[in-house]
């Protein structure tokens, strides 16, 4: 799993360092914030420099419970930005409303609860060496997995039916494969939720849906921007990518 660990890692760093330029120019910063994020959580999902951050930290796994808030930090960034991009007023007003803020509420009181319920002394990436304790924290482990992939699984359930228009729609068609490989990602990001509690054999199984989730967003969003390079002024605007 390390070259699936340190590949999303190099794909995360390079469509980040690819939307350098149009950042500087003010260009949907937004995006390259989204990415400059997902790069910060693929480099922190790697036990060497994970451990080398906790360590710094007091060796209780905090770097794992900053990681789950970076998460849905970038994850209501991308809602916002597919919503917009795709045209879904519907699906913004959801992720911005009172149910959106009432899914991140929840899934930010789960992940700190049964954090602080769970014995986290001596750094472990994705607290993998804790779920093989045993006892409580064997119980608590896949609930906090889990807790940790509910808003992202919330976002993404709100964006399906855009993504799924964009791709059945007479868009163009990298507009259309960028729906595509978003559509995945946010399947991968769904499915990942009751993968958390699925059994030790099936770890390898259990990581690859994460990574897919990962991958799908992030290269789904640079399709997305090269779609608009191509297209060009006026064909294409920083408010949507549905564009005929």
């Amino acid at each position: 799993m390390a070259v699936l660990q340190w590949g999303t890692l190099v794909v995360c760093g390079i469509a980040m360092l690819v939307r350098v330029p149009d950042a500087l120019r003010g260009r949907n910063r937004a995006v390259f914030g989204i990415l400059f994020l997902a790069t910060v959580c693929s480099l922190l999902s790697i036990p060497e420099p994970y451990s080398a951050i906790d360590r710094a930290l007091g060796s209780w796994n905090l770097t794992n419970l900053i990681l789950r808030f970076i998460v849905f930090g970038m994850v209501f960034l991308v809602g916002l930005r597919l919503a917009k991009g795709l045209g879904a007023a519907p699906a913004r007003r959801l992720i911005t409303g009172g149910a959106g803020r009432w899914g991140l509420a929840a899934a930010c009181l789960a992940v700190t609860v049964t954090f602080l319920l769970m014995d986290t002394a001596g750094s472990s990436a994705g607290l993998e060496a804790h779920s093989d304790d045993g006892g409580l924290n064997a119980a608590l482990a896949p609930i906090y997995a889990a807790a940790g992939r509910s808003y992202p699984a919330f976002v993404s359930l709100i964006l399906l039916p855009p993504l799924l228009a964009a791709i059945r729609t007479p868009l163009p068609w990298l507009v259309r494969a960028g729906a595509a490989v978003t559509f995945v990602g946010a399947a991968a990001a769904i499915a990942s939720v009751p993968a958390s509690f699925a059994p030790d054999p099936w770890d390898p199984a259990r990581m690859l849906v994460n990574y897919v989730a990962v991958l799908g967003y992030v290269l789904g969003l640079l399709i997305f921007w090269f779609s608009g390079q191509i297209a060009g002024p006026p064909h294409n605007t920083p408010a949507t990518f549905r564009k005929k």
